[in-house]
């Protein structure tokens, strides 16, 4: 009954984030995958993140793919209440926001196709280290 009711749909995995992000939630070095909405498989990624300046200013490393397809891209952001902010080249966002001590979830939008990222959807990323 609840799954008629919901649609049967999974919840969203940015409906777990927390309202509150700092600067130790956050800066490390993560893996996982981005799931683009125009794809159906899930691409790696990793990122490290940089403690922020004394403006809230963060730099990040972001690999996505594997082998011959795997870019690099640096991006830069801004660490807000409920999260971290980027701005992605070629236009879009990504909103970080941790979810637990060891788990990032991220939000992707308004990335221009061709880009140097897979495209809009969310990321879910591991802490791999401090």
């Amino acid at each position: 009954m609840l799954l008629s009711l919901g649609g049967g749909k999974a919840p969203s995995p940015a409906a777990a984030v927390p309202a509150a992000t700092t600067a130790d939630t956050v800066v490390g070095v993560w893996r996982g995958t981005w799931a683009a909405q125009d794809a159906e498989d899930r691409v790696p990624v990793e990122a490290i993140l940089t403690a922020p300046s004394k403006e809230g200013q963060m730099l990040a490393l972001l690999a996505t793919g594997a082998g011959r397809a795997r870019r690099t891209t640096r991006i830069t952001g801004r660490l807000e209440l409920d999260g971290v902010r980027f701005a992605l080249p070629g236009g879009g966002s990504l909103r970080l926001a941790a979810a637990s001590a060891s788990r990032l979830i991220g939000v992707v939008k308004g990335v221009s196709k061709p880009a140097s990222v897979p495209g809009d959807g969310t990321l879910e990323l591991t802490r791999v280290r401090r």
